[in-house]
């Protein structure tokens, strides 16, 4: 990630800014179990989410893309009806 995480935690709209995604994106992240945060809202009233740093550290290192592995050269073929009279090997 490029920009610096804050200190204080993230609200929805925030993290969505910060990754890119809808707000709507990280709360249906949120509510899946993707995603932690914390439910700071009162009891059976709307629900206040706040993503900490760590949260969003752990959800960007387990939705990092993965390096390709190095390609093996390609073999040679041999051609047919070649004696080879001096092995390399």
């Amino acid at each position: 990630m490029a920009e610096v995480l804050p200190l204080r935690g993230l609200t929805p709209n925030e993290t969505a800014r910060l990754l890119r995604i809808g707000p709507d994106r990280v709360r249906s992240l949120i509510a899946r179990g993707e995603l932690g945060a914390l439910n700071l809202g009162t009891r059976g009233g709307k629900p206040r989410f706040i993503v900490l740093p760590a949260h969003l550290e752990a959800f960007t290192r387990q939705h990092a893309a993965a390096t390709p592995a190095a390609k093996q050269a390609p073999r040679r073929k041999r051609q047919a009806g070649l004696i080879d009279f001096y092995p390399d090997a």
